[in-house]
Parts: structure tokens; sequence; C-alpha cells
């Protein structure tokens, strides 16, 4: 007996859908890979055992007003977890749009290494003065901006291996 398999072409619809949780996916892959690399820090935060632990910035003021160790925390875990799903959700949507330039191989290693570099400067340079941290987090403290960078070259190794799981379906 011979199977014959049906192809159609995608509807527009359906296009858009894919394109859309692409997105979707990315963000919340990204916003997940930040809370696994958030985790050893949440748990020895929690038990009053470690402060100050590197890939959460510690952002000892904000706005003018100074903040408690809790705060300070928190605040911290907030920027890493925004970056982390920035990272994800302006990654993907660059690889969609043919944003690449360099490498021309979207969702390769090298692309996700590329992409966390000029995201890291981005952040450094326009983010983190904007939010009153000063130039590469300076105003913070001395290691922000090794605390960014690792962080982020993390996150895009991690998120490389995750999309390797999921293109056959998505990230095509």
């Amino acid at each position: 007996m011979e199977v014959i398999a049906y192809y159609s072409i995608p509807s527009i619809p359906s296009i858009i859908y894919y394109l859309i949780m692409e997105i979707f996916l990315g963000a919340a892959l990204g916003t997940m890979i930040g809370l696994l690399l958030a985790f050893p820090a949440i748990i020895l935060e929690t038990s009053r055992r470690v402060k100050n632990l590197p890939l959460l910035i510690d952002v000892y003021t904000w706005r003018g007003k100074k903040l408690t160790d809790g705060e300070v925390f928190v605040v911290g875990l907030l920027l890493h977890l925004i970056t982390a799903g920035l990272y994800g959700l302006l990654y993907v949507l660059f690889a969609k749009n043919d944003f690449f330039l360099f490498p021309h191989d979207p969702y390769s290693l090298l692309s996700m290494i590329v992409f966390a570099l000029v995201l890291w400067f981005w952040i450094n340079i326009v983010i983190l003065p904007l939010i009153g941290l000063g130039f590469f987090g300076n105003k913070e403290g001395g290691t922000v901006w090794f605390e960014t960078l690792i962080s982020l070259l993390l996150e895009g190794s991690i998120l490389w291996m995750i999309i390797q799981y999921y293109q056959p379906i998505y990230f095509v």
C-alpha cells in the first residue's frame, strides 16, 4: 500500500501565527533562561547566606532613593529577567526579519554570540545611563559591565541549545 503525503501551502494567517508564536516563544525562553541563571542567586539571597552574587546587577539607588537589601535584590532580579526576555524576543525578531549582516546564518551559535555582544554594548551605552546607572553601570560598581557580558553570553549559549530542540517546527 502506497502512502501519499498531502502538502499544502500555508495560508497568510498561519504564517503570521507562526511568526507571532516564535517571537513569544523566544521571549518566554529568554525569560526562563534568565530565571534558571538567577536561581542560585535567588536561593542564596533568600536564605541570607550570600549577598551581591554575580549575574544580578546590584542597584543601590533608584531615582535618587536609597534601596534596602531586599529592594536591591528585587530590582536586580527584575532587570536580569527583563534583559533575558528582551534577548530572546529581539533575537528571534531580528532573525525572522533577516537583520543579521554578520554572520548571515540565523540561529547559529556564532550569530547568538555576536548578537549578545551587540546587545551588551547597547545596554551599557544606552539603557544603563537612561535608568541612572551610568555608562557601563559605573555608578553602581566597577563589575556591572562584566556581569552583563557574562550573563548575555550565557543566555545566548543556552538559548542556542534550546532552539536546537524546537527547530524542526519553530525557528526555521
